[in-house]
Protein backbone atom coordinates (compact mmCIF):
# COMPACT_ATOMS: atom_id res chain seq x y z
CA UNK A 1 0.00 0.00 0.00
CA UNK A 2 1.37 3.36 -1.03
CA UNK A 3 0.47 6.30 1.23
CA UNK A 4 0.82 9.91 0.14
CA UNK A 5 0.48 12.62 2.76
CA UNK A 6 2.66 15.51 1.51
CA UNK A 7 0.90 18.29 -0.37
CA UNK A 8 3.15 18.09 -3.44
CA UNK A 9 2.34 14.41 -3.82
CA UNK A 10 -1.39 14.84 -3.24
CA UNK A 11 -2.00 17.73 -5.61
CA UNK A 12 -2.39 15.66 -8.78
CA UNK A 13 -5.11 13.60 -7.04
CA UNK A 14 -7.09 16.68 -6.08
CA UNK A 15 -8.11 17.63 -9.62
CA UNK A 16 -9.98 15.97 -12.50
CA UNK A 17 -10.08 16.57 -16.27
CA UNK A 18 -12.63 19.37 -15.85
CA UNK A 19 -10.20 21.26 -13.58
CA UNK A 20 -12.52 20.64 -10.63
CA UNK A 21 -10.35 20.81 -7.51
CA UNK A 22 -10.73 19.51 -3.97
CA UNK A 23 -8.78 18.46 -0.89
CA UNK A 24 -7.51 15.04 0.17
CA UNK A 25 -6.16 14.58 3.69
CA UNK A 26 -4.37 11.41 2.55
CA UNK A 27 -4.07 9.40 -0.66
CA UNK A 28 -3.88 5.60 -0.66
CA UNK A 29 -2.80 3.49 -3.64
CA UNK A 30 -3.53 -0.23 -3.03
CA UNK A 31 -1.05 -2.47 -4.83
CA UNK A 32 -3.06 -5.68 -4.56
CA UNK A 33 -6.74 -6.56 -4.56
CA UNK A 34 -6.47 -7.91 -1.03
CA UNK A 35 -5.64 -4.46 0.34
CA UNK A 36 -8.93 -2.80 -0.63
CA UNK A 37 -11.30 -4.51 1.81
CA UNK A 38 -9.25 -4.00 4.99
CA UNK A 39 -8.52 -0.37 4.05
CA UNK A 40 -12.17 0.47 3.43
CA UNK A 41 -13.24 -1.37 6.60
CA UNK A 42 -10.76 0.61 8.69
CA UNK A 43 -11.87 3.93 7.21
CA UNK A 44 -15.52 3.14 7.78
CA UNK A 45 -14.98 2.00 11.36
CA UNK A 46 -13.16 5.27 12.16
CA UNK A 47 -15.84 7.41 10.44
CA UNK A 48 -13.38 8.66 7.82
CA UNK A 49 -14.90 9.89 4.53
CA UNK A 50 -13.30 8.36 1.42
CA UNK A 51 -13.55 8.78 -2.33
CA UNK A 52 -12.53 6.37 -5.11
CA UNK A 53 -10.56 7.46 -8.16
CA UNK A 54 -8.18 6.02 -10.74
CA UNK A 55 -7.28 7.82 -13.97
CA UNK A 56 -8.91 11.13 -12.96
CA UNK A 57 -10.40 11.55 -16.42
CA UNK A 58 -13.86 12.40 -15.04
CA UNK A 59 -15.57 15.68 -15.86
CA UNK A 60 -18.00 16.19 -12.99
CA UNK A 61 -15.85 16.05 -9.84
CA UNK A 62 -17.07 12.63 -8.71
CA UNK A 63 -13.53 11.32 -8.23
CA UNK A 64 -12.29 14.41 -6.39
CA UNK A 65 -12.69 14.50 -2.58
CA UNK A 66 -13.60 17.67 -0.73
CA UNK A 67 -12.32 16.12 2.51
CA UNK A 68 -11.12 12.81 3.89
CA UNK A 69 -9.18 10.11 2.05
CA UNK A 70 -8.79 9.39 -1.63
CA UNK A 71 -8.25 5.77 -2.72
CA UNK A 72 -6.81 5.40 -6.21
CA UNK A 73 -7.12 2.00 -7.90
CA UNK A 74 -4.67 2.92 -10.66
CA UNK A 75 -2.16 0.20 -9.67
CA UNK A 76 -4.77 -2.57 -9.76
CA UNK A 77 -4.30 -2.92 -13.50
CA UNK A 78 -4.16 -6.63 -14.34
CA UNK A 79 -6.11 -8.24 -17.15
CA UNK A 80 -6.89 -11.37 -15.13
CA UNK A 81 -8.15 -13.49 -18.01
CA UNK A 82 -9.45 -13.40 -21.58
CA UNK A 83 -11.64 -16.35 -22.60
CA UNK A 84 -11.51 -16.33 -26.39
CA UNK A 85 -13.92 -19.25 -26.84
CA UNK A 86 -16.65 -17.64 -24.71
CA UNK A 87 -15.73 -14.06 -25.66
CA UNK A 88 -15.41 -12.80 -22.07
CA UNK A 89 -12.75 -11.11 -19.95
CA UNK A 90 -12.10 -10.53 -16.25
CA UNK A 91 -10.20 -7.41 -15.22
CA UNK A 92 -9.01 -5.43 -12.25
CA UNK A 93 -10.49 -1.91 -12.07
CA UNK A 94 -7.30 0.00 -12.95
CA UNK A 95 -6.87 -1.50 -16.42
CA UNK A 96 -6.62 1.31 -18.94
CA UNK A 97 -9.11 1.12 -21.78
CA UNK A 98 -6.47 1.53 -24.49
CA UNK A 99 -4.35 -1.25 -22.96
CA UNK A 100 -7.38 -3.53 -23.01
CA UNK A 101 -8.25 -2.68 -26.63
CA UNK A 102 -4.67 -3.38 -27.71
CA UNK A 103 -4.63 -6.75 -25.94
CA UNK A 104 -7.95 -7.81 -27.45
CA UNK A 105 -6.66 -7.20 -30.97
CA UNK A 106 -4.17 -10.02 -30.42
CA UNK A 107 -7.13 -12.36 -29.93
CA UNK A 108 -9.32 -11.03 -32.78
CA UNK A 109 -11.74 -9.68 -30.18
CA UNK A 110 -13.20 -6.25 -29.49
CA UNK A 111 -14.82 -4.36 -26.64
CA UNK A 112 -17.05 -1.73 -28.31
CA UNK A 113 -17.03 0.81 -25.50
CA UNK A 114 -14.82 3.68 -26.63
CA UNK A 115 -14.99 6.86 -24.54
CA UNK A 116 -12.96 9.67 -26.05
CA UNK A 117 -10.50 9.41 -23.16
CA UNK A 118 -8.90 6.06 -24.03
CA UNK A 119 -6.70 6.19 -20.92
CA UNK A 120 -9.70 6.02 -18.64
CA UNK A 121 -9.96 2.84 -16.57
CA UNK A 122 -12.39 -0.04 -16.68
CA UNK A 123 -13.45 0.60 -13.08
CA UNK A 124 -14.13 4.25 -13.86
CA UNK A 125 -16.07 3.26 -16.97
CA UNK A 126 -18.27 0.98 -14.87
CA UNK A 127 -18.76 3.63 -12.19
CA UNK A 128 -19.93 6.13 -14.82
CA UNK A 129 -21.59 3.66 -17.22
CA UNK A 130 -19.28 5.25 -19.78
CA UNK A 131 -20.31 5.53 -23.39
CA UNK A 132 -18.69 6.86 -26.54
CA UNK A 133 -19.02 7.07 -30.29
CA UNK A 134 -19.99 3.40 -30.80
CA UNK A 135 -22.74 3.65 -28.18
CA UNK A 136 -25.00 4.52 -31.10
CA UNK A 137 -24.93 0.86 -32.16
CA UNK A 138 -23.76 -1.05 -29.11
CA UNK A 139 -25.05 0.84 -26.09
CA UNK A 140 -23.02 2.00 -23.06
CA UNK A 141 -20.78 0.04 -20.68
CA UNK A 142 -23.81 -1.57 -18.99
CA UNK A 143 -24.53 -3.57 -22.14
CA UNK A 144 -21.32 -5.58 -21.69
CA UNK A 145 -20.87 -6.01 -17.93
CA UNK A 146 -21.67 -9.59 -16.89
CA UNK A 147 -19.98 -9.78 -13.47
CA UNK A 148 -18.89 -7.43 -10.69
CA UNK A 149 -17.08 -7.83 -7.41
CA UNK A 150 -17.88 -4.86 -5.21
CA UNK A 151 -16.31 -3.90 -1.89
CA UNK A 152 -19.06 -2.25 0.13
CA UNK A 153 -18.41 0.85 2.26
CA UNK A 154 -18.06 -1.26 5.44
CA UNK A 155 -15.56 -3.66 3.84
CA UNK A 156 -18.00 -6.51 3.11
CA UNK A 157 -18.31 -7.69 -0.50
CA UNK A 158 -20.88 -8.44 -3.19
CA UNK A 159 -20.22 -10.85 -6.06
CA UNK A 160 -22.85 -10.19 -8.70
CA UNK A 161 -23.32 -12.28 -11.84
CA UNK A 162 -25.80 -10.94 -14.35
CA UNK A 163 -29.12 -12.73 -14.16
CA UNK A 164 -28.62 -14.20 -10.68
CA UNK A 165 -29.79 -11.39 -8.38
CA UNK A 166 -33.07 -9.81 -9.41
CA UNK A 167 -35.47 -7.49 -7.63
CA UNK A 168 -39.01 -8.60 -6.87
CA UNK A 169 -40.98 -5.76 -8.33
CA UNK A 170 -39.99 -2.69 -6.31
CA UNK A 171 -38.44 -4.66 -3.45
CA UNK A 172 -34.79 -5.70 -3.55
CA UNK A 173 -32.52 -7.82 -1.38
CA UNK A 174 -28.83 -8.59 -1.84
CA UNK A 175 -26.74 -10.97 0.24
CA UNK A 176 -23.07 -10.26 0.81
CA UNK A 177 -20.30 -12.87 0.82
CA UNK A 178 -20.40 -12.71 4.62
CA UNK A 179 -24.10 -13.62 4.60
CA UNK A 180 -25.44 -10.17 5.47
CA UNK A 181 -28.68 -9.04 3.88
CA UNK A 182 -29.18 -5.58 2.37
CA UNK A 183 -32.79 -4.71 1.64
CA UNK A 184 -34.17 -1.60 -0.01
CA UNK A 185 -37.16 -0.24 -1.87
CA UNK A 186 -36.79 0.65 -5.54
CA UNK A 187 -38.45 4.04 -6.07
CA UNK A 188 -40.38 4.75 -9.23
CA UNK A 189 -38.16 7.00 -11.33
CA UNK A 190 -39.20 8.89 -14.44
CA UNK A 191 -36.88 7.61 -17.17
CA UNK A 192 -36.17 10.05 -20.04
CA UNK A 193 -36.85 8.97 -23.59
CA UNK A 194 -33.42 10.08 -24.78
CA UNK A 195 -31.23 7.22 -25.92
CA UNK A 196 -28.60 7.85 -23.23
CA UNK A 197 -28.86 8.85 -19.60
CA UNK A 198 -26.22 8.99 -16.84
CA UNK A 199 -28.13 11.07 -14.28
CA UNK A 200 -28.85 9.41 -10.94
CA UNK A 201 -29.07 5.73 -10.06
CA UNK A 202 -30.35 3.09 -12.47
CA UNK A 203 -33.55 1.98 -10.73
CA UNK A 204 -36.28 -0.16 -12.31
CA UNK A 205 -38.85 -2.67 -11.02
CA UNK A 206 -37.58 -6.27 -11.34
CA UNK A 207 -34.11 -4.95 -12.16
CA UNK A 208 -30.89 -6.94 -12.10
CA UNK A 209 -28.91 -5.82 -9.06
CA UNK A 210 -25.68 -5.64 -11.06
CA UNK A 211 -27.13 -2.65 -12.92
CA UNK A 212 -27.48 -0.59 -9.75
CA UNK A 213 -23.71 -0.35 -9.39
CA UNK A 214 -23.05 0.44 -13.05
CA UNK A 215 -23.30 4.22 -13.25
CA UNK A 216 -23.55 4.73 -9.47
CA UNK A 217 -20.49 7.04 -9.61
CA UNK A 218 -18.55 5.28 -6.86
CA UNK A 219 -21.17 6.09 -4.21
CA UNK A 220 -22.27 2.54 -3.32
CA UNK A 221 -19.08 0.48 -3.38
CA UNK A 222 -15.58 0.01 -4.77
CA UNK A 223 -15.31 -1.90 -8.05
CA UNK A 224 -12.87 -4.75 -7.37
CA UNK A 225 -13.25 -6.97 -10.44
CA UNK A 226 -15.15 -6.54 -13.71
CA UNK A 227 -16.37 -9.28 -16.03
CA UNK A 228 -17.12 -8.20 -19.60
CA UNK A 229 -18.74 -9.71 -22.67
CA UNK A 230 -16.74 -9.26 -25.87
CA UNK A 231 -17.31 -9.46 -29.61
CA UNK A 232 -15.27 -10.73 -32.51
CA UNK A 233 -13.45 -8.10 -34.56
CA UNK A 234 -15.40 -7.21 -37.70
CA UNK A 235 -13.94 -8.15 -41.06
CA UNK A 236 -13.96 -4.67 -42.60
CA UNK A 237 -14.70 -1.15 -41.35
CA UNK A 238 -15.50 1.76 -43.65
CA UNK A 239 -14.77 5.04 -41.90
CA UNK A 240 -15.23 8.55 -43.29
CA UNK A 241 -15.32 12.19 -42.30
CA UNK A 242 -17.77 14.06 -44.52
CA UNK A 243 -17.54 17.86 -44.71
CA UNK A 244 -20.63 20.03 -45.27
CA UNK A 245 -21.23 23.53 -46.56
CA UNK A 246 -24.73 23.71 -45.05
CA UNK A 247 -25.89 22.74 -41.54
CA UNK A 248 -29.38 21.75 -42.69
CA UNK A 249 -27.92 19.29 -45.20
CA UNK A 250 -25.65 17.96 -42.46
CA UNK A 251 -28.65 17.25 -40.23
CA UNK A 252 -30.54 15.65 -43.12
CA UNK A 253 -27.55 13.39 -43.79
CA UNK A 254 -27.44 12.31 -40.15
CA UNK A 255 -31.19 11.70 -39.97
CA UNK A 256 -31.04 9.52 -43.07
CA UNK A 257 -28.36 7.35 -41.46
CA UNK A 258 -30.01 7.33 -38.04
CA UNK A 259 -33.19 5.82 -39.49
CA UNK A 260 -33.80 2.78 -41.64
CA UNK A 261 -32.95 3.80 -45.20
CA UNK A 262 -33.26 2.38 -48.74
CA UNK A 263 -29.48 2.05 -49.06
CA UNK A 264 -29.38 -0.15 -45.93
CA UNK A 265 -26.49 1.88 -44.55
CA UNK A 266 -26.34 1.21 -40.81
CA UNK A 267 -23.50 3.10 -39.12
CA UNK A 268 -22.02 2.13 -35.79
CA UNK A 269 -21.25 5.78 -35.02
CA UNK A 270 -22.31 9.25 -36.20
CA UNK A 271 -20.15 12.01 -34.71
CA UNK A 272 -20.50 15.77 -35.14
CA UNK A 273 -18.02 18.66 -35.49
CA UNK A 274 -19.22 22.24 -35.93
CA UNK A 275 -17.37 25.00 -37.78
CA UNK A 276 -15.58 26.23 -34.67
CA UNK A 277 -14.43 22.69 -33.86
CA UNK A 278 -12.91 22.38 -37.34
CA UNK A 279 -11.25 25.77 -36.95
CA UNK A 280 -9.71 24.68 -33.65
CA UNK A 281 -8.57 21.37 -35.13
CA UNK A 282 -7.01 23.10 -38.14
CA UNK A 283 -4.13 24.08 -35.86
CA UNK A 284 -3.15 20.40 -35.81
CA UNK A 285 -4.64 19.25 -39.15
CA UNK A 286 -3.71 21.49 -42.07
CA UNK A 287 -5.73 19.56 -44.67
CA UNK A 288 -9.18 20.62 -43.48
CA UNK A 289 -11.41 22.48 -45.97
CA UNK A 290 -11.62 26.10 -44.85
CA UNK A 291 -15.15 26.58 -46.24
CA UNK A 292 -16.70 23.68 -44.32
CA UNK A 293 -19.55 24.64 -42.00
CA UNK A 294 -19.32 21.35 -40.16
CA UNK A 295 -18.43 17.68 -40.48
CA UNK A 296 -19.75 14.23 -39.63
CA UNK A 297 -17.65 11.15 -38.85
CA UNK A 298 -19.39 7.90 -39.76
CA UNK A 299 -18.27 4.28 -39.55
CA UNK A 300 -19.84 1.17 -41.03
CA UNK A 301 -19.10 -2.47 -40.27
CA UNK A 302 -18.97 -4.48 -43.46
CA UNK A 303 -17.10 -7.34 -45.15
CA UNK A 304 -14.93 -7.90 -48.19
CA UNK A 305 -17.92 -8.78 -50.34
CA UNK A 306 -19.98 -5.68 -49.46
CA UNK A 307 -17.18 -3.14 -48.97
CA UNK A 308 -17.27 -1.80 -52.52
CA UNK A 309 -21.07 -1.53 -52.59
CA UNK A 310 -21.17 0.19 -49.20
CA UNK A 311 -18.47 2.65 -50.26
CA UNK A 312 -20.41 3.53 -53.41
CA UNK A 313 -23.65 3.93 -51.41
CA UNK A 314 -21.93 6.29 -48.99
CA UNK A 315 -20.46 8.30 -51.87
CA UNK A 316 -23.88 8.66 -53.52
CA UNK A 317 -25.45 9.74 -50.24
CA UNK A 318 -22.68 12.27 -49.63
CA UNK A 319 -23.06 13.62 -53.15
CA UNK A 320 -26.72 14.37 -52.41
CA UNK A 321 -25.96 16.37 -49.27
CA UNK A 322 -22.79 18.41 -49.78
CA UNK A 323 -20.80 20.19 -52.48
CA UNK A 324 -17.62 19.28 -50.58
CA UNK A 325 -17.84 15.61 -51.47
CA UNK A 326 -14.33 15.63 -52.98
CA UNK A 327 -12.91 16.69 -49.60
CA UNK A 328 -14.28 13.60 -47.82
CA UNK A 329 -11.74 11.59 -45.82
CA UNK A 330 -12.24 7.88 -46.39
CA UNK A 331 -10.42 5.25 -44.34
CA UNK A 332 -10.36 1.50 -44.95
CA UNK A 333 -7.11 0.45 -43.26
CA UNK A 334 -6.13 0.52 -39.59
CA UNK A 335 -3.62 3.32 -40.19
CA UNK A 336 -6.16 5.44 -42.04
CA UNK A 337 -8.78 4.86 -39.35
CA UNK A 338 -6.26 5.74 -36.66
CA UNK A 339 -5.84 9.15 -38.33
CA UNK A 340 -9.59 9.79 -38.11
CA UNK A 341 -9.80 8.52 -34.54
CA UNK A 342 -6.92 10.82 -33.59
CA UNK A 343 -8.75 13.68 -35.29
CA UNK A 344 -11.77 13.08 -33.03
CA UNK A 345 -9.66 12.65 -29.90
CA UNK A 346 -7.61 15.78 -30.62
CA UNK A 347 -10.70 17.94 -30.23
CA UNK A 348 -11.37 17.56 -26.47
CA UNK A 349 -7.61 17.71 -25.90
CA UNK A 350 -7.49 21.05 -27.74
CA UNK A 351 -10.44 22.28 -25.70
CA UNK A 352 -8.72 21.31 -22.46
CA UNK A 353 -5.55 23.10 -23.56
CA UNK A 354 -7.56 26.31 -23.93
CA UNK A 355 -9.21 25.77 -20.55
CA UNK A 356 -5.79 25.43 -18.97
CA UNK A 357 -4.62 28.54 -20.81
CA UNK A 358 -7.56 30.54 -19.46
CA UNK A 359 -7.32 28.87 -16.03
CA UNK A 360 -11.01 28.01 -15.99
CA UNK A 361 -13.19 25.09 -14.99
CA UNK A 362 -14.82 23.33 -17.91
CA UNK A 363 -18.31 24.65 -18.75
CA UNK A 364 -19.97 22.32 -21.20
CA UNK A 365 -23.31 20.65 -21.87
CA UNK A 366 -23.85 16.90 -21.60
CA UNK A 367 -27.52 16.91 -22.55
CA UNK A 368 -29.33 14.51 -24.86
CA UNK A 369 -32.87 14.63 -26.23
CA UNK A 370 -35.11 12.25 -28.20
CA UNK A 371 -34.49 12.20 -31.93
CA UNK A 372 -37.90 13.73 -32.67
CA UNK A 373 -36.97 16.82 -30.63
CA UNK A 374 -33.36 17.16 -31.71
CA UNK A 375 -33.74 19.87 -34.37
CA UNK A 376 -35.69 22.07 -31.98
CA UNK A 377 -32.95 21.69 -29.37
CA UNK A 378 -30.18 22.19 -31.95
CA UNK A 379 -31.55 25.46 -33.31
CA UNK A 380 -32.25 26.91 -29.85
CA UNK A 381 -28.74 25.96 -28.73
CA UNK A 382 -27.08 27.78 -31.62
CA UNK A 383 -29.46 30.74 -31.33
CA UNK A 384 -28.27 31.29 -27.77
CA UNK A 385 -24.62 30.56 -28.51
CA UNK A 386 -24.47 33.05 -31.34
CA UNK A 387 -26.18 35.79 -29.33
CA UNK A 388 -23.78 35.68 -26.35
CA UNK A 389 -20.57 36.77 -28.04
CA UNK A 390 -18.51 34.00 -26.39
CA UNK A 391 -16.04 31.63 -27.99
CA UNK A 392 -17.39 28.09 -28.20
CA UNK A 393 -17.08 24.74 -29.94
CA UNK A 394 -19.79 22.11 -30.32
CA UNK A 395 -19.11 18.45 -31.01
CA UNK A 396 -20.35 15.06 -29.93
CA UNK A 397 -22.54 12.08 -30.55
CA UNK A 398 -24.95 13.12 -33.26
CA UNK A 399 -26.31 9.59 -33.64
CA UNK A 400 -27.57 9.72 -30.06
CA UNK A 401 -28.74 13.37 -30.30
CA UNK A 402 -26.14 14.15 -27.67
CA UNK A 403 -23.87 17.14 -28.27
CA UNK A 404 -21.31 18.89 -26.07
CA UNK A 405 -21.29 22.69 -26.27
CA UNK A 406 -18.00 23.87 -24.72
CA UNK A 407 -17.76 27.54 -23.74
CA UNK A 408 -14.61 29.57 -23.11
CA UNK A 409 -14.90 32.38 -20.58
CA UNK A 410 -12.34 35.11 -20.03
CA UNK A 411 -14.14 37.30 -17.50
CA UNK A 412 -16.76 37.16 -14.76
CA UNK A 413 -19.28 38.59 -17.21
CA UNK A 414 -18.50 35.76 -19.64
CA UNK A 415 -18.92 33.22 -16.85
CA UNK A 416 -22.39 34.52 -15.98
CA UNK A 417 -23.46 34.27 -19.63
CA UNK A 418 -22.02 30.75 -19.95
CA UNK A 419 -23.72 29.52 -16.78
CA UNK A 420 -27.07 30.96 -17.86
CA UNK A 421 -26.74 29.15 -21.17
CA UNK A 422 -25.80 25.95 -19.33
CA UNK A 423 -28.93 26.16 -17.15
CA UNK A 424 -31.16 26.97 -20.13
CA UNK A 425 -29.95 23.97 -22.11
CA UNK A 426 -30.51 21.58 -19.22
CA UNK A 427 -34.03 22.92 -18.69
CA UNK A 428 -34.78 22.71 -22.41
CA UNK A 429 -33.53 19.11 -22.54
CA UNK A 430 -35.87 18.19 -19.68
CA UNK A 431 -38.80 19.95 -21.40
CA UNK A 432 -38.10 17.79 -24.44
CA UNK A 433 -38.02 14.60 -22.31
CA UNK A 434 -34.25 14.35 -22.40
CA UNK A 435 -31.52 14.30 -19.78
CA UNK A 436 -29.17 16.76 -18.10
CA UNK A 437 -26.35 14.21 -18.29
CA UNK A 438 -26.09 11.64 -21.04
CA UNK A 439 -22.67 10.19 -20.27
CA UNK A 440 -20.55 12.06 -17.71
CA UNK A 441 -22.77 11.65 -14.66
CA UNK A 442 -23.73 14.11 -11.94
CA UNK A 443 -20.68 14.04 -9.67
CA UNK A 444 -20.35 17.17 -7.56
CA UNK A 445 -20.61 19.80 -10.28
CA UNK A 446 -24.17 18.93 -11.34
CA UNK A 447 -25.67 18.17 -7.93
CA UNK A 448 -27.82 21.34 -7.88
CA UNK A 449 -29.44 20.38 -11.17
CA UNK A 450 -30.80 16.99 -10.13
CA UNK A 451 -33.94 18.96 -9.23
CA UNK A 452 -34.38 19.93 -12.88
CA UNK A 453 -34.83 16.27 -13.77
CA UNK A 454 -36.18 14.50 -10.69
CA UNK A 455 -38.89 15.25 -8.14
CA UNK A 456 -38.08 15.55 -4.44
CA UNK A 457 -39.62 12.12 -3.87
CA UNK A 458 -37.47 10.56 -6.60
CA UNK A 459 -34.30 12.05 -5.13
CA UNK A 460 -35.27 10.91 -1.62
CA UNK A 461 -35.83 7.46 -3.04
CA UNK A 462 -32.28 7.44 -4.45
CA UNK A 463 -30.92 8.68 -1.13
CA UNK A 464 -32.65 5.81 0.67
CA UNK A 465 -30.93 3.36 -1.66
CA UNK A 466 -27.61 5.03 -0.85
CA UNK A 467 -28.35 4.73 2.89
CA UNK A 468 -29.00 1.00 2.57
CA UNK A 469 -25.40 0.48 1.46
CA UNK A 470 -23.72 3.39 3.24
CA UNK A 471 -25.70 4.26 6.40
CA UNK A 472 -22.89 6.49 7.70
CA UNK A 473 -22.72 8.39 4.38
CA UNK A 474 -18.92 8.22 4.26
CA UNK A 475 -18.30 6.97 0.73
CA UNK A 476 -18.07 9.54 -2.07
CA UNK A 477 -19.33 12.24 0.26
CA UNK A 478 -20.96 15.11 -1.67
CA UNK A 479 -21.20 13.16 -4.93
CA UNK A 480 -24.79 13.14 -6.26
CA UNK A 481 -26.11 14.58 -2.98
CA UNK A 482 -25.00 17.47 -0.74
CA UNK A 483 -23.65 15.69 2.33
CA UNK A 484 -26.47 13.22 1.97
CA UNK A 485 -29.03 15.99 1.49
CA UNK A 486 -30.33 17.80 -1.59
Amino acid sequence: MIRITDQDGKIEYERDAANFTGIADKVFLPESMDEIGPLVKELYSTNTPFTISAARTGLTGGGVPLSGVLISTERLDKIISIDVANKTALLEPGVRLQTFHDELKQHNLMYPSNPTETWSTIGGNVANNASGAKTFKYGPTRSFVNYLEIVLPDGDELHLKRGQSLANGNEAEIRTINGNSIKFHIPNINVPKSTKNAAGYYLRPDMDMIDLFIGSEGTLGVVKKVGLDLLYQVEEVLSAIVFFDDYNNLLNFAEYLRNDNPRHLKPRLIEYFDHNSLKLLSEHHSDLPTDAMGAVWVEFETNSIMLEDDTLALYELTLEHTDLVDMTWVAMTDNERDKITKFRHDLPLSVNELLTKYGQQKIYTDTAVPAASFRSYYHEMYSQLNSMGLDYVVFGHLGDCHLHANLFVKSNEDKVKAENFYHDMMKLAIELDGTISAEHGIGKIKRPYMKYMFTDDEIRGMQNVKKAFDPKNLMALDTLFFNGEF
